[in-house]
């Protein structure tokens, strides 16, 4: 734990040093990581998040009891198909993200608010998005609008505008822009607007905006506008990148709020507004087309009807006067009474059958397959009106869908799936429906017959006017239903109910604003602070050379005796005299003088303390064994023959006799050595040391050499000397 405790503080010491030392980048990083987050916030637009909170409202709340009654029995039907027609009906709020995300939607919206084309006010460098407040409005005529979007995806088109407004006018430079290919026309000059340029991509009208005093004021001199024009398509991509929608919370499903990230807040907030807009005019049509489905078949009824009813009365009209009759004659009121109750329900039961008979003709109809089903036409009230509102919510699933994804979409195969297995269902339910009707007359009728017969009175002129007042009175009833649906149906016409409302105003958020100008900067003061520390630490790690006596002892754990400068190399041989006599044992005599390069300072140290040891009254004398070098002549030693190889001279008895003898003289001796880099002449000397004196020079040992000394056990009790 104190080892640990040592290192980390020597670490902390070392960033102050490298500090200390470097000190003067400091403040350069930092004013210059200032200034490229000032140009990162001038040049970088600012977004804001704006967001609102919208309720789907679900209509088919109205009727909730016969849709559960509904689904029960759908939950009924064999083979999972109750499932399945219950997953489709679940697609729920998923169905209504995907319309409000949908581009056909968003284009809608991009087309109302004119989105496709955007103004960027040029100042230097800097183009800032204008919304509303643009002092020159451009408009692309309606026809090529549309053409642009024709033209995708194969070509995408875009009309660019360098508007430079100066003393003498307007200049503008035009740009056209077909996939990556660009077309320069020729620059144009308007002494004043409104003007008109003329290009392959269609007619742009530049005119003045009608801007406030305020707002105007900003434009009194010269300016450059630049303006771009997107496909209405492409550029409503861009918004539902930027747009999200999704529940609050999990547990909330008829919620949905709305964030668009956008550079403009007025313009943020006009797109949410006029999105919901367009999301409930959708819904509007979409329930229109409904109705008028209804209105069509009504109206269909109503004159075939008519046409019915006008056979009906020439029929009766005829006949009386044929059998000149008058009132019938009855035999009791009883009688009568009972016949006038089922005479009645038979032509209720009539009425029922016939509208029965209508909506099969209808529903049998191939073409009317994936066709809205007339509903509350007074016809249902058996099993088949579950199964026909679903049916219609399918479809509306379905048209909702395609508006937006195509025929092969896997949601729309899966609703097409689902309507066509539920088709037999509703027809066999419907067939069920009219014999249960049919059981029901044809009760009443035995029971009308029975009454019928009593009236022996009655000729049978009577039972033809009869039968034909019977089928009179059946079809005035449908006639009636008929009326009174119409004016249902020109009613829910007249309501424009909304699918979707605010439950919340429409706001900004301006923590969401991006990039965050204090954030910027504070992370741009602490880059500029750190960086510096940061590259000399790297810089200071990735070194292979020591250049202080702190490198020095963490590369190396091996005694450190003292450190040598040439401006006071006097005083430092006396610390290096007195480190190393308290570090020797009294039997120690022999010191081997190494290092690891030439000209790291052996020689120098060596001969010096040497003379320093005899100040103080101790016999020493100082061995070059160097003999690699060309000054080793100023050896003591002179051997028997010149050219005798270094290494030979080392290792001959004759040397080690004279070592010997110098030890037996004196108190010290003082070995100079090769560099340890290049021979091993060193360790054949190290055999008669008793320690060894190792020179680390500054700015030429290398780290390494420090790490290997410690485990080269051929050279005795290793002292570190530093020469800087």
């Amino acid at each position: 734990m104190m080892i640990e405790e040592e290192e980390s503080s020597f670490d902390y010491m070392q960033l102050w040093r490298l500090f200390k030392k470097n000190w003067k980048w400091f403040p350069v990083s930092i004013v210059i990581c200032v200034l490229i987050a000032g140009a990162y916030l001038w040049f970088t637009p600012t977004t804001v998040s704006v967001t609102g909170k919208m309720e789907i409202i679900d209509k088919s709340k109205k009727g909730s009891s016969g849709m559960s009654a509904g689904m029960a029995m759908l939950n009924s039907l064999p083979m999972g198909l109750g499932s399945s027609l219950g997953g489709a009906a679940s697609l729920g709020i998923d169905s209504e993200i995907e319309i409000i995300m949908s581009n056909s939607l968003v284009r809608d919206v991009v087309k109302d608010l004119g989105l496709y084309t955007e103004y960027r006010l040029s100042k230097w460098g800097k183009k800032t998005l204008l919304y509303q407040n643009s002092p020159i409005i451009v408009s692309l005529d309606p026809a090529h609008v549309d053409w642009l979007d024709a033209e995708l995806p194969l070509t995408t088109h875009q009309i660019l505008l360098t508007i430079s407004k100066g003393s003498n006018g307007y200049e503008v430079e035009t740009r056209l822009k077909e996939n990556k290919e660009k077309i320069d026309l020729p620059t144009q000059t308007f002494a004043s607007l409104p003007a008109t340029i003329k290009t392959e991509a269609g007619t742009l009208t530049l005119t003045e905006n009608k801007l406030s005093a305020k707002q105007a004021k900003a434009f009194e001199g010269s300016y450059t506008l630049k303006v771009s024009i997107l496909p209405p398509s492409k550029s409503a991509d861009g918004f539902v990148k930027r747009l999200s929608a999704e529940p609050p919370s999990k547990k909330v499903m008829n919620i949905l709020s709305l964030t668009l990230q956008d550079e403009s807040l007025l313009r943020g907030l006009d797109f949410i507004n006029h999105l919901v807009e367009a999301y409930n005019q959708r819904a509007n049509d979409q329930k229109n087309e409904e109705a008028l489905k209804t209105d069509e078949f009504v109206n269909a009824r109503l004159a075939k009807i008519d046409a019915e009813l006008g056979s009906s009365d020439a029929a009766w009209e005829n006949s009386k006067t044929r059998f000149q009759m008058t009132d019938p004659k009855v035999d009791a009121e009883e009688v009568m009474t009972k016949k006038g109750e089922y005479e009645a329900q038979l032509v209720s039961f009539g009425t029922q059958i016939q509208l029965q008979d209508y909506l099969n003709e209808y529903i049998n109809d191939p073409a009317n397959l994936y066709e809205l089903i007339p509903v509350n036409v007074g016809v249902y009230g058996g099993d088949a009106l579950p199964m026909v509102s679903q049916h219609n919510t399918l479809v509306g699933q379905r048209r909702e869908l395609l508006k937006s994804v195509s025929e092969q979409s896997p949601m729309v195969q899966k609703i097409n799936q689902s309507i066509e297995e539920l088709h037999p269902n509703i027809k066999t339910a419907m067939k069920r429906d009219r014999q249960s009707l049919m059981i029901k007359r044809q009760t009443v009728e035995r029971e009308y017959n029975k009454y019928n017969n009593r009236v022996t009175s009655t000729p049978q002129q009577e039972r033809v006017l009869t039968e034909i007042g019977r089928q009179r009175e059946i079809k005035q009833g449908v006639y009636l239903v008929m009326l009174q649906k119409r004016e249902e149906t020109a009613m829910e016409l007249a309501n424009t109910t909304d699918k979707g409302r605010f439950i919340d105003t429409v706001q900004a958020d301006p923590l969401s604003a991006t990039p965050q100008k204090k954030m910027v900067l504070l992370v741009a003061l602490f880059l500029g602070a750190l960086l510096p520390m940061g590259v000399l630490y790297l810089l200071q790690m990735l070194k292979t050379k020591i250049d202080t006596r702190e490198e020095l002892e963490a590369a190396t754990k091996l005694p450190f005796l003292t450190e040598i400068s040439a401006s006071n190399s006097d005083e430092a041989i006396r610390n290096l005299r007195t480190n190393l006599l308290l570090n020797l044992k009294p039997d120690q005599k022999t010191i081997l003088v190494a290092s690891q390069n030439d000209g790291d300072g052996k020689t120098f140290i060596a001969q010096h303390l040497v003379d320093s040891l005899k100040v103080i009254g101790k016999s020493a004398t100082y061995i070059n064994a160097d003999l690699r070098n060309n000054n080793s002549q100023s050896s003591i030693f002179n051997f028997q023959s010149a050219k005798a190889h270094a290494a030979d001279v080392l290792a001959s008895n004759d040397f080690a006799a004279q070592i010997h003898a110098a030890q037996a003289n004196n108190d010290y001796v003082i070995i100079d050595t090769p560099a340890l880099g290049e021979y091993n002449d060193a360790l054949q000397v190290a055999q008669f040391a008793d320690a060894t004196l190792f020179i680390a020079k500054a700015g030429k040992t290398k780290k390494s050499d420090l790490e290997s000394l410690t485990t080269n056990t051929n050279l005795p009790n290793p002292l570190i000397v530093f020469n800087v």
